[in-house]
Formats: structure tokens, sequence, C-alpha cells
């Protein structure tokens, strides 16, 4: 059976990421988060923000845990997130996982 005279698929990729790998890697300068006024996760051990619709009004709001286990929440508003506040569980308790 004859070869073909073109390049596999995995040859193909593996030369992009070749490619890829031979340049290092561009970071933008790192940017504090910040919620109703005021830095997102201060004074916190390793504090963690990921964007999830805590609500479900179509908004991503910034839920943020840190390493003692404690979970916080900034909602987004029309006009950007509203102040960082303890997140809460169904029967109205603070989250909390208590990591230490």
């Amino acid at each position: 059976m004859p070869r073909s005279p073109f390049p596999s698929v995995v040859s193909c990729l593996a030369l992009a990421a070749f490619a890829v790998a031979q340049q290092p890697p561009q970071f933008a300068a790192p940017v504090r988060l910040q919620a109703g006024g005021k830095l997102l996760g201060e004074g916190r051990l390793y504090p963690s923000p990921v964007a999830h619709d805590v609500n479900s009004d179509g908004r991503l709001d910034l839920v943020v845990g840190d390493l003692r286990g404690r979970i916080t929440v900034a909602l987004r508003t029309a006009s950007g997130y509203a102040a960082e506040a303890p997140m809460r569980a169904a029967d109205g308790k603070d989250i909390d996982f208590h990591n230490w």
C-alpha cells in the first residue's frame, strides 16, 4: 500500500507542540480582584477565586475559598461586584470546611 504524501495528524500535532514549546510563555502582570470597592480575599491565607453563577441569574459571581476552608462569594450585579460575604448553606449557616 503506498504511503500518503501528507503528514499524519499526529505528526502535525507533534510539530505544533514542539514549535509552541520553543517559545517561553507570555503572562500579563497579576491583578488583584476587587469586589464592593475592597480587595477580594484580603487578609486570608491563599485565597483562590473561581467564577461561578451561584444564584442562577446568568452572571458569573466570584467564589473564594482559602487554606483554612472558609468560603465567601461576591455576587455580580448590573454595576459590578457586591461586597464579599460568607457563602451560606440552605440552613443559613456559613459554609466553612475547617481545613485546620
